[in-house]
């Protein structure tokens, strides 16, 4: 057997691997099997972030409206109103589920003498998962709300709206837990606003019974 036969393998072997080393077809490939994890996590996650942004503004919005049209009213409210108040302003999440919406719309009225002395007035509460439910209560004797310190006078009035909602991401919550927290998968946003009536006190009114002011 010749030596050229016996060395022939080993030859075609280092001349494979020179042209290996030296080849650049498929570099592009490898670099883009390498980054597109990558680039899809950043992806979904920057569209699952921009979803939760207008989940959150929308809960904004719901406060400001359903607490604005409150604080229109210049004389007697009933519950049955304020029920279809919350439902308007529950359209507002359109085309996000509204079941994980609450919103509890309040008036605080503050002491004839004392503008750090404020107390609850009447409250209503309203569940989204249950459209045609809305809890209001008149407590007596009224009891202590804080709130803000400056936001009412003497003997004044404040309409406040609080929100909240359980956004739950539809693919994953890596970025959510980043910016909003939670557990679970579900990450409650939450949303106070507060209005001053624009003329009288809205006074509100249980199955046709008055809630007493003082």
């Amino acid at each position: 057997m010749s030596k050229s036969i016996l060395f022939r393998p080993r030859v075609r072997l280092a001349a494979f691997g020179r042209t290996f080393r030296t080849r650049i077809e498929g570099v592009a490939a490898v670099e883009f099997a390498l980054i597109a994890p990558i680039l899809a996590t950043l992806f979904v996650g920057s569209v699952e972030l921009s979803q939760a942004v207008t989940v959150n503004r929308r809960i904004t919005q719901v406060g400001s409206t359903t607490g604005d049209l409150v604080a229109r009213v210049n004389a007697t409210i009933a519950d049955t109103d304020v029920l279809d108040i919350m439902k308007v302003g529950s359209f507002l999440l359109t085309p996000f589920p509204t079941t994980p919406l609450k919103v509890t719309i309040s008036l605080i009225g503050s002491s004839t003498t004392d503008a750090t002395n404020t107390k609850l007035i009447w409250s209503c509460a309203y569940d989204a998962s249950n459209t045609n439910n809305i809890v209001c209560s008149c407590p007596s004797p009224k009891t202590a709300f804080s709130i803000p310190a400056g936001l009412v006078g003497v003997n004044d009035y404040v309409v406040i709206s609080n929100v909240s909602y359980g956004y739950k991401p539809a693919l994953f919550d890596v970025f959510m837990k980043q910016y909003y927290g939670g557990s679970g998968g579900i990450y409650t946003m939450k949303e106070t606003v507060y209005l001053k009536p624009r003329s009288a006190f809205p006074s509100l009114t249980i199955g046709g019974t008055a809630c007493p002011i003082a």
